[in-house]
């Protein structure tokens, strides 16, 4: 029915609204100029924006007010992202604690822990993520160890966690995508 309506757009020149579960807002209506439609991929200018995009006919079906959309239950919600560490714990820290962590925020640090069999916490946290904004050298001046070469991170969010090689985000909003993953991968229960 889409690809029925493209093709009837771009021969006539016109527009069509559609839902498109691809891109930064998934699920999202979007008014779409049809250019072209070649091997499943829409060459089509968003309306709104003005852009000439790519779209993926698969992830596209037509938005009809009163219709409710078939593609939705097959396309998972885009997660919700977080402006801040102290939003993002208080969003989160339910459904970390339901997947069996003991969260804790210090500043701009998360991190996850496991307990013991008795309940107590294990210190060294599985998952944790740090705001790291300055960077720096350890050199050995004969009798101390000494900080030189400070600088400034171009990624100074920092992921940790337990049998992966660290990584550095510049931008928060991946880091916390990347720390739930983590965060789920590990999960105590």
């Amino acid at each position: 029915m889409v690809q029925e309506a493209i093709l009837k757009a771009i021969e006539n020149g016109g527009s069509i609204r559609v839902r498109y579960f691809g891109g930064s807002s998934p699920g999202a209506e979007r008014e779409l100029h049809p250019l072209s439609l070649k091997d499943g991929k829409v060459r089509a200018r968003c309306i709104p924006s003005g852009e000439t995009k790519t779209f993926l006919l698969e992830k596209m079906e037509l938005a009809v007010e009163g219709v409710p959309s078939v593609l939705a239950s097959t396309h998972p919600a885009a997660p919700t992202i977080c402006s801040s560490v102290e939003e993002f714990v208080d969003y989160h820290t339910n459904n970390l604690q339901e997947l069996g962590w003991v969260v804790q925020r210090d500043g701009e640090a998360i991190s996850l822990h496991r307990t013991f069999k008795n309940g107590k916490l294990i210190k060294t946290p599985d998952v944790a993520l740090n705001f790291e904004a300055i960077d720096y050298d350890l050199v050995f001046d004969g009798e101390n160890f000494v900080e030189t070469n400070h600088r400034v991170r171009s990624r100074p969010w920092v992921l940790r966690a337990k049998d992966l090689t660290t990584k550095t985000f510049g931008d928060f909003s991946k880091a916390q995508l990347a720390f739930l993953e983590s965060a789920k991968l590990r999960a105590p229960h």
